[in-house]
């Protein structure tokens, strides 16, 4: 009875175990590919929950003497397992600060602030850890735990060849459904992932996504699914080959249902290739097409199904010709063409990715030994990336080797490397030739997808994704359980071959009377001499363990509702600033929204760096909007000035004083700067948050050189941020150093549009009429603003000044728009040169006008607007034959515009009153 209940408990386990893997496969990759928190909880969920149901099972398989029994399987990859364990644990705990001088010893030059005598001490403390994320470090090796608890319980529950195979078409069916659901959110979809779904920063137009955020993961995650596709493709027709009539029913079209399911195979194939490349990711159709290869390469050696193997991936080829001819054919090929232009610039678009990869290269040496911390790429880039970005933030790589090399110093790269060696021993050891057929074509399906996996890496960071790297995870599994079964078949046979002559009729025997097509492969039962493995203790372990990481992780995942809630809100305000209706950060009622919301996202999750900085912000930017209209509206810096000048005594006397000085919204700075310490003691590589904490000091009643030592820290950790330059300057320019005022202010205009608008207004606001010429000169001649700037220039002076005060700056537009003009494709040069020809109009200029006018239309000859300038500006000149050719062409195209209509009898009655005088004078001339 005993016996039956432990039989019953075992077989339940399994199922368990069996339905987590099969949830890490189908419905992590649907939450957002698992990199929203809440598929980070569901994964670290059904991870935790595979590793005890599996160890709990364990612990109840008995031996004859009712002993637990060692049926651990060793894997060779524990060694690299618990030293990448290592070095995250050594990247989070507190060190000496010898020892951290020794491990890293950038450290303290990057953050001069934190040091020991430093004037900031009392406000930030000291810096002892290697990661400069901690959270995200602990974030990060939570997530690598459940890729290690989804490794080992796959390399320990596939015990036969069968277990594998059922794993490989859970993969295939997964990538199948997420290509339909691609394909069709693609063609039906509203912008919004799953139809209800508004993510900030994507949405699910012009190409395949899936439930992917990013179209290259989403092409990952299908190229994870070809080779199994493949090889499930070829043992269908395998198997359904030597009896194509004989096995299941025949349809009423003499078609078996054996068949039937290798054609609904070979459309699948041909679905998820089609998905791919729809999705437009170059560096995910080259590995959709690098696992197809391997696969069919081995396929085809292997299972020896020849030409019928051949002719159903053509099928699949035909299939997706046809589909791209009906959708997407121009854009595909487009997409493709940049292979074969050869050209760098092509492959990558304004240059990003050789941008992040320069940073990460940079980076590299100063962060040799055990790197910066696991999740702290996005903060530590900066300050290695001089390049203009206007709100443009790297978060990866785009090179998982680079980013780990990063993150994890030489340390954690060399281990990577070797974990991909490994992976490849395995894949080679389960398709050498003396394995067996079973073996050598699953062996393919799953070479086919770590090739894929490791290849795509060097282009993007799929391996951030863990809906993918958990498939990654179990396929590496599988790949080793591959080859140690092919090591045990090949070794059975190899013993075979030894007996044959005293066993030959008893294997003849065994064989004949094997029903199946393929042998079953058993894992060998364990020793009865093998070491005693204590399972229960790892069952409480594990459970112990995994409660923590799920704790962790449900933080995280509320949070991650509310910042997204938080992201909409500030992108819909942007959006209506940048079309005029109002300006950032919207009105009071608004910011107090954000307020709450972001409250919601630190309850959550404390340690939220991002939050912690916006709500010092939103802090910072209500009490600017209360301050306004208060009874003293003193700005931030004239308070801080005179907090500053005023020497407290005590921290009642400043509250005192700022509750009398500038009413109870002044407790908005009280929180901005707790926020700003919060968010600089999680992450001391915000340069905003320095700046924020240069501004806020005086509430702490510290030394006014706190202030200057923020900005210079600043700086260090932000040498190219618009935002820390631009209040450097500011810093400056109140100190009275103008040559450093000059020199930020320079820099800080090579950032961007933002920041160009931020000078131009400062400057424009502060300079009186009888300077405005010089300030032209200083903005034009210094820092040398591009078309776009000019504009802005212009439309702030016009706010403080007269017009005909502005005739140099109008004709230094103009020549701004010729010198960009040159260098842009015709239509939107045409567009310039125009706009050149009316500001020269203007100036009275009208030579230059009729040549930029003439130009504008050799570039675009179809512009209505650009001939009815030109036809202007030839009426102007009095070339009236000229100009109303254009104004007539103008005429047939729009006969109603009235205004064309007489400036055409104008040229008509210009020209022939030349033809008179002409006439006139020819006649004086021959009468004399």
């Amino acid at each position: 009875m005993e016996r039956s209940i432990r039989q019953s408990l075992e077989r339940c386990l399994l199922q368990i175990v069996d339905g987590g893997l099969a949830g890490a496969i189908f419905f992590v990759p649907l939450l957002m590919g698992g990199r929203h928190a809440l598929g980070q909880l569901v994964l670290t969920a059904l991870a935790v929950t595979v590793a005890v149901a599996w160890t709990i099972r364990q612990s109840l398989r008995k031996d004859a003497v009712w002993r637990p029994t060692a049926t651990w399987r060793s894997t060779g990859a524990m060694a690299l397992i618990l030293a990448g364990l290592a070095i995250v644990v050594l990247q989070l705990i507190p060190l000496p600060p010898w020892l951290l001088a020794w491990l890293s010893p950038r450290t303290a030059d990057v953050l001069p602030a934190w040091g020991a005598g430093a004037a900031t001490a009392a406000l930030l403390g000291h810096w002892t850890r290697l990661s400069l994320t901690p959270a995200e470090t602990l974030a990060g090796l939570v997530i690598f735990l459940d890729f290690c608890l989804l490794f080992f319980v796959v390399a320990q529950r596939t015990e036969r060849i069968e277990d594998i195979e059922r794993l490989l078409r859970w993969c295939a069916l997964s990538a199948v459904g997420m290509a339909l659901f691609g394909i069709v959110q693609l063609l039906a979809g509203n912008g919004k992932f799953f139809w209800f779904y508004e993510h900030p920063f994507a949405d699910t137009f012009d190409v395949a996504k899936g439930s992917f955020s990013n179209r290259n993961h989403f092409a990952q995650f299908l190229a994870l699914g070809i080779g199994p596709l493949i090889w499930w493709l070829q043992d269908a027709l395998h198997r359904v080959r030597p009896r194509t009539h004989a096995m299941g029913r025949p349809s009423a079209a003499g078609v078996s249902n054996a068949e039937l399911k290798t054609y609904f195979l070979g459309l699948a194939l041909g679905i998820v290739l089609f998905a791919g490349l729809l999705s437009l990711s170059r560096g995910g159709i080259v590995a959709m097409f690098l696992a197809a290869a391997i696969c069919t390469a081995v396929c085809y050696r292997a299972a020896k199904v020849g030409q019928r193997f051949v002719a159903a991936l053509a099928v699949a080829g035909l299939l997706i010709g046809a589909s791209l001819a009906v959708f997407g054919y121009d854009r595909v090929s487009n997409r493709l063409e940049d292979f074969s232009s050869g050209s760098l610039e092509k492959l990558d678009y304004l240059a990003g990715r050789r941008t992040v990869w320069t940073a990460a290269a940079k980076a590299l040496p100063d962060c040799l030994a055990f790197g910066t911390g696991v999740g702290s790429f996005h903060v530590v880039s900066p300050m290695y990336i001089d390049a203009p970005s206007d709100d443009i933030e790297f978060t990866h790589a785009e090179n998982c080797y680079l980013q780990i090399g990063v993150e994890t110093g030489v340390a954690g790269l060399a281990l990577t490397l070797a974990g991909v060696v490994m992976c490849l021993t395995w894949c080679v050891g389960g398709i050498r030739p003396c394995a067996g057929t079973r073996s050598r074509v699953c062996g393919a399906a799953i070479a086919g997808s770590l090739a894929a996996a490791a290849a795509h890496a060097m282009v993007d960071f799929v391996w951030y994704v863990p809906g993918c790297m958990a498939l990654v995870a179990m396929l590496a599994a599988c790949a080793l359980r591959v080859r140690q079964l092919a090591m045990t078949e090949g070794g059975g046979r190899r013993a075979e071959s030894a007996d044959s002559t005293s066993h030959h009729s008893s294997v003849r025997h065994h064989h004949s009377s094997s029903g199946a097509p393929h042998p079953s492969f058993h894992a060998p039962r364990p020793s009865s001499r093998a070491p005693y493995v204590p399972w229960p203790a790892i069952a409480a372990g594990l459970a112990l363990v995994g409660g923590w990481m799920i704790v962790n992780c449900t933080g995280p995942a509320m949070a991650q509702l509310y910042w997204d809630e938080f992201q909409l809100a500030r992108r819909a305000t942007r959006q209506q600033a940048s079309e005029g209706q109002n300006t950032l950060p919207g009105d009071r009622e608004t910011q107090r929204q954000w307020l709450a919301c972001l409250e919601d996202v630190v309850r959550w999750q404390p340690a939220h760096v991002p939050a912690h900085l916006a709500l010092a912000e939103t802090h910072r930017r209500l009490f600017d909007e209360l301050q306004v209209t208060g009874d003293n509206p003193m700005s931030l810096a004239d308070i801080r000035d005179a907090a500053v000048k005023s020497q407290f005594g005590s921290r009642e006397a400043l509250v005192d004083w700022l509750s009398r000085a500038v009413g109870r919204h002044w407790v908005h700075l009280e929180r901005a700067l707790y926020h700003t310490r919060k968010a600089l003691t999680l992450c001391p590589l915000q340069g905003r948050g320095y700046v924020y904490l240069a501004e806020l000091s005086f509430l702490a009643g510290t030394d006014p050189a706190v202030a200057r030592t923020c900005t210079e820290q600043a700086l260090r950790v932000r040498p190219f941020d618009g935002d820390v330059l631009f209040a450097a300057a500011s810093e400056a320019l109140r100190a009275g150093d103008t040559d450093c005022w000059l020199d930020y202010s320079k820099r800080a205009f090579r950032r961007g549009y933002r920041h160009q608008q931020q000078i131009i207004s400062g400057l424009v606001a502060g300079t009186p009429a009888e300077n405005l010429s010089t300030m032209i000169e200083f903005v034009v001649g210094d820092l040398q603003p591009d078309l776009r700037s000019v504009r802005f220039l212009h439309s702030e002076c016009l706010k403080r000044f007269l017009p005909e005060q502005l005739a140099s700056l109008r004709r230094c537009w103009a020549e701004k728009a010729e010198a960009e003009a040159a260098s842009l494709p015709p239509a939107e040069a045409a567009l310039i040169w125009s706009e050149a020809q009316l500001l020269y109009s203007g100036l009275g200029e009208d030579d230059n006008a009729l040549r930029c006018a003439q130009t504008a239309v050799e570039c675009d000859p179809g512009n209505f607007t650009i001939h009815y300038h030109l036809g202007l500006c030839l009426l102007k000149h009095q070339e009236f034959a000229e100009a109303e050719s254009h104004l007539r062409w103008c005429l047939q195209r729009m006969p109603d515009n009235a205004a064309v209509e007489s400036n055409l009898r104008a040229a008509l009655k210009g020209r022939l009153d030349g033809q008179r005088r002409t006439a006139t004078e020819r006649e004086r001339s021959m009468a004399r």
